[in-house]
């Protein structure tokens, strides 16, 4: 047999190899946007890959930003899943036709409340919307910690809040929902809304790009994601989380296949695992500030909600409201 013969067979045979191993083509590698930050999803991505040899490669975004991307490539989808973020976007999604329904092995053991009935999508995290205050401001202004919405009318907060653009953030839509809920009307909401806009410093791209200027006391409070509230009191800034008594809404952080994406069979397997309490106890094992969706998985000696009262929110209203909601928002509140 000449060199070149032996060359070309050798090449053919590595050809063959790769394939097998998923190396060439992405065969296993499994495209992701992600919506939580990279510092919540990261940890799950390499324990997930550890086990199972996947490897997943994901874009971070927020859940608008997602939402946007997602409806834009319908006939090119760039992904095959998104991970995390508030189950009203996934729910805006199924009407937007760009989800495909999977039950993952295991699914029954998530109630039935925090997961999609034909497995649109399935939640494996609980996320309440909360209050974060720098201590140190509260100590200037002789306050308490807000425990409730009228209380971030106070003149001491004027021009000293930040919180989430609600056209791009999920956070920021469970924010409306949450003063709707509490008020008890649209009407008065967006009453509040107007007066507690004059209290804010700035509207931020990501629901939690306000929690460390609080931090630092360039904001003296917020409105935020319990999650992300709890990584700034991990990243060693002296805040304080509380809770509206009128109440907040909860997120439920899902999951979901993107209609024709790739890999669809590395995504049911990436399903099937984040639904364990095995997967789900990992928020502790990390100082994530999650809640599991599965009532067996570990809870993080970091969540403390005694004295919260949480909304139960319909997801499919919140889904149909969704951008009337934020409209109505732009239009009434930041007068554009």
């Amino acid at each position: 047999m000449t060199r070149s013969r032996v060359s070309v067979l050798a090449a053919a045979v590595l050809v063959i190899l790769l394939l097998a191993v998923g190396g060439v083509g992405g065969a296993s590698v499994l495209d992701v946007y992600s919506i939580w930050p990279e510092s919540f999803c990261t940890p799950m991505f390499q324990e997930f890959t550890a086990r199972t040899g996947i490897q997943i490669n994901f874009v971070r975004h927020s859940s608008g930003e997602v939402l946007a991307r997602i409806i834009a490539e319908k006939n090119n989808p760039r992904v095959g899943m998104v991970f995390g973020g508030p189950a009203d976007t996934f729910a805006a999604a199924i009407d937007e036709g760009v989800l495909e329904p999977y039950m993952p092995a295991g699914v029954d053991a998530i109630p039935k409340g925090y997961r999609h009935p034909e497995g649109y999508y399935t939640g494996i995290a609980l996320n309440p919307i909360v209050f974060l205050s720098n201590r140190s401001f509260l100590a200037e202004n002789k306050l308490q910690p807000p425990a409730s919405w009228n209380d971030l009318l106070h003149p001491a907060y004027r021009q000293q809040l930040q919180m989430a653009d609600a056209r791009t953030s999920g956070t920021g839509v469970n924010r409306l929902i949450s003063t709707i809920f509490a008020f008890g009307s649209e009407d008065a909401a967006y009453k509040y809304m107007k007066e507690l806009d004059k209290q804010v410093q700035v509207y931020t791209k990501s629901g939690g790009g306000g929690t460390v200027p609080v931090g630092t006391r360039q904001a003296g409070a917020g409105v935020f994601f319990l999650v992300d509230c709890i990584l700034t009191q991990q990243s060693g800034y002296d805040v304080v989380i509380s809770f509206p008594k009128e109440g907040s809404a909860v997120a439920l952080e899902a999951c979901a296949l993107v209609k024709g994406g790739k890999n669809h069979d590395l995504a049911k397997k990436f399903l099937d695992w984040l639904v364990t309490d095995e997967a789900q106890s990992l928020y502790a094992k990390y100082g994530v500030g999650f809640m599991p969706t599965h009532p067996k998985a570990v809870v993080s000696d970091l969540i403390d909600v005694r004295g919260a009262n949480f909304i139960d929110v319909d997801l499919q209203w919140a889904a149909d409201n969704r951008q009337r909601l934020i409209d109505r928002w732009v239009t009434e509140v930041l007068g554009q």
